[in-house]
């Protein structure tokens, strides 16, 4: 289907089908959904060719990942050792074979250092929405660019915090993430305050009795975004990092 774009990491063949749940992966990996019908779904499917090394990854785009991202596509390996403490995880293959519990063996990895930060399909996701691997945070932050932009703070849009249930871009002028904040009325303009109190209001009225608990217990926080969780406003690049890893580590 030279006719359709490949949208993943991947080298191999294209199909066409319809499914109703195609976010999944087995011996193929869902391409596009190109058109929703409800019920079910008009989607493209990648069934990669295998290599000794897995599926064969498109060296063109793992070049960009490497070039644009900031990451590294590698072999990830770890052991787990058997120490005088228990065992614990290394990076580093131990001196003595026979401590050694387990080897692990990842493939074609997107990582920064030693940093395992997911498969390359997590790499080829930071390079189609522009974004760099977070220095000071390696894991669940990225720095994300302006469109047309490189590796510059000129050219940042803002500095994205996640994990696999989730994620928040924040900017300057945003609050710093802080998961233990008590939303405040003064700490918000009335009308934004109104809209959020305003959804918890008609949410309690129309729950049961169990839901109704739990958005008390939530409260109105539930329906604040995370960028105005926090009483402190973002003033720096480096606060907004700190309020991206703050978002991951609540998420995760």
């Amino acid at each position: 289907m030279l006719f359709i774009k490949n949208n993943t990491p991947y080298n191999g063949k294209i199909k066409l089908m319809f499914e109703r749940f195609p976010h999944y992966t087995g011996q193929s990996l869902l391409n596009k959904v190109h058109l929703n019908l409800g019920f079910t779904k008009l989607v493209t499917r990648m069934y990669p060719n295998s290599s000794f090394e897995g599926w064969e990854v498109n060296k063109e785009k793992a070049t960009k990942i490497c070039y644009y991202t900031g990451g590294t596509i590698k072999t990830y390996e770890w052991w787990e050792v058997r120490g005088v403490n228990g065992v614990f995880k290394s990076n580093r293959a131990p001196k003595n074979k026979k401590d050694i519990v387990y080897h692990g063996v990842l493939e074609n990895s997107f990582m920064y250092n030693d940093t395992y930060l997911g498969d390359i399909k997590t790499g080829w996701w930071y390079y189609k929405n522009r974004l760099v691997v977070c220095e000071k945070y390696p894991k669940g932050v990225a720095i994300k660019l302006k469109k047309g932009s490189y590796h510059s703070f000129e050219d940042v849009e803002g500095i994205y915090g996640f994990s696999h249930r989730g994620g928040c871009l924040f900017k300057l002028g945003d609050k710093l993430f802080d998961e233990n904040y008590i939303p405040c009325v003064k700490d918000y303009p009335k009308k934004e305050w109104d809209k959020w109190h305003d959804k918890y209001r008609k949410n309690f009225a129309k729950a049961s009795a169990a839901e109704r608990r739990q958005i008390a217990n939530d409260g109105v926080k539930a329906y604040i975004p995370f960028k105005e969780r926090g009483k402190k406003v973002i003033e720096t690049w480096d606060e907004a990092m700190d309020a991206a890893k703050n978002l991951s580590k609540y998420l995760s």
